[in-house]
């Protein structure tokens, strides 16, 4: 969420124009939600821990990518927020499925919520967050910041999480 919600500052700083900005960031949400389904059947065939391994590798990329962006440089950052929304999407889905499938059915929609509550939380202390660390230190120490949570999750998910 830092990186994401920093990008459109980034492109303005490199006079970007409002409308490619606004182009980019709608890009960025149909690669989060666009392919939910397509998430959703991967976790079927393929796994949960697989899937969050793909998308937390694809973030990654996306981290990559915006780090290595100049101000402005739209086509470069439209494809990291595409992947960037396209990541979210195999880690949200296959974190879901983790997390409900480990506990009792009746109990899976207070802690689904639970969840949901972390997570939006923790996005917006991220966007605030973004904000100072790109003031302090620049967008690409942002986004290589944004690097480790990517890496912290195939870790995690190699780790810790049952061969499925």
């Amino acid at each position: 969420v830092g990186l994401m919600v920093m990008t459109p500052l980034h492109m303005h700083a490199g006079h970007a124009d409002l409308k490619l900005i606004g182009f980019v960031i709608s890009v960025h949400i149909v690669g989060m939600y666009a392919f939910s389904p397509f998430t959703g059947q991967a976790v079927d065939r393929w796994g949960s821990r697989r899937v969050a391994i793909a998308g937390a590798g694809v973030q990654a990329l996306s981290a990559i990518l915006a780090a290595s962006t100049p101000p402005g440089h739209s086509l470069q950052l439209t494809v990291s927020m595409f992947l960037l929304g396209v990541g979210w999407s195999g880690t949200f889905v296959a974190g879901s499925t983790l997390l409900t499938s480990a506990v009792p059915q009746p109990e899976r929609p207070g802690v689904q919520g639970a969840a949901d509550l972390t997570v939006g939380l923790a996005a917006a202390a991220a966007g605030a967050l973004g904000g100072v660390i790109v003031d302090h230190f620049g967008f690409g120490t942002l986004a290589l910041g944004a690097l480790a949570l990517p890496v912290a999750v195939i870790a995690l998910a190699w780790l810790l999480v049952p061969r499925d």
